[in-house]
């Protein structure tokens, strides 16, 4: 089976849907009897908003009609679009994944124009779609409860986890630390940790760490005005970012939508414990692996961290499950379903 794959998200920077392109394309690609062929797009000219006109052109002139004859040219039989654009319908039938439609629940976190942008994307995408796919059982439902679409014609396929990387990772710091790791941004929802460690005894530090977002001036002011407790790191490189998952005491995610969420995924294969909050995916992708709170509760997620930093039996029961609930999410096992759904597009031509 050929299959014309399009790629052109991995040029963008390994956030959230680069890493479920990169994972499951690398996966598919030690299937057997699968042949991929790689759409990468026309490269970007540019960044900024004066360049965004040309680019957003020369990525609509891709989905409208190269790739299209990109895949005839090549002899496809069917194509997979992993980062929610699609291509006018034709001859070869196309797979393609909407993530999430947080862009639609989370006001002030998107730009006005970036919303509009998408919901015609997505519209547009479930009507083009020969199949749908999508990465939780909450993202399926936003996506039906949103956009309207047949919940029957949606299948469901779990990104995987890459393995944690080998070598030496000291500690940042050489006392206990909590830890964030995301962007900075409004429905991340940091600021309801921010209130938590206000609440908290004792003088557990919390390091944030992730890329600034839209949230970051105020939670930079509340963490200066900390007198240490709050930790703003910001991005960092791999390295350095494994090191903060390792030497963790407690993991938080206080995030109020995910269609999925890795951090507190990564921190349970890392042996961290994980204290979430109860919204979007998080209860149905961490089960009972984490503590939960009700994600505007400081004062809960107050009294869970006390609870995981004071009780040894709690903490060892956590990373256990921890380690098992993150071993059931693979790459090959996410490729494999993909593999099925690609299949039935090609076996109802």
């Amino acid at each position: 089976m050929r299959v014309v794959v399009d790629t052109a998200k991995l040029r963008r920077p390994r956030a959230g849907t680069a890493r479920w392109v990169s994972g499951l394309v690398g996966a598919l690609g030690r299937i057997d009897g699968l042949e991929l062929v790689e759409g990468t797009g026309p490269r970007r000219i540019g960044s900024g908003l004066f360049m965004r006109p040309l680019n957003v052109t020369l990525e609509r002139l891709w989905y409208e009609r190269g790739m299209r004859r990109m895949a005839e040219r090549v002899g496809a039989d069917v194509l997979l679009m992993p980062g929610a654009y699609s291509l006018p319908r034709g001859r070869i039938p196309q797979l393609v994944t909407i993530l999430d439609v947080n862009y639609l629940t989370q006001p002030g976190t998107y730009d006005p124009m970036f919303v509009r942008y998408a919901t015609w994307l997505s519209g547009r995408t479930i009507k083009n779609a020969d199949g749908l796919m999508t990465i939780s059982e909450f993202s399926r439902s936003e996506i039906c409860r949103h956009l309207g679409a047949d919940p029957d014609k949606i299948s469901v396929v779990y990104p995987g986890l890459d393995a944690p990387p080998l070598g030496t990772f000291a500690a940042p710091l050489d006392r206990p630390y909590a830890l964030y790791v995301g962007a900075t941004e409004k429905h991340k929802n940091i600021g309801v940790v921010l209130d938590a460690w206000e609440r908290l005894n004792g003088d557990l530090p919390l390091a944030i760490v992730g890329r600034p977002g839209r949230d970051h001036a105020e939670i930079a002011a509340r963490a200066a005005r900390s007198k240490g407790r709050v930790r703003l790191i910001g991005s960092v490189n791999d390295h350095a970012l494994e090191c903060w998952y390792r030497g963790a005491t407690v993991f938080v995610f206080p995030s109020l939508a995910e269609g999925f969420g890795y951090p507190p995924l990564e921190a349970m294969q890392r042996g961290v414990p994980v204290i979430a909050s109860r919204a979007g995916s998080l209860p149905e992708v961490l089960a009972d692996a984490a503590l939960y709170f009700a994600p505007r509760d400081a004062s809960e997620l107050a009294e869970r961290v006390g609870q995981v930093v004071d009780d040894a039996a709690l903490r060892s029961g956590m990373i256990e499950r921890g380690k098992v609930q993150s071993a059931r999410f693979n790459w090959a096992d996410a490729a494999a379903a993909t593999t099925r759904l690609l299949g039935e597009l090609v076996g109802r031509g």
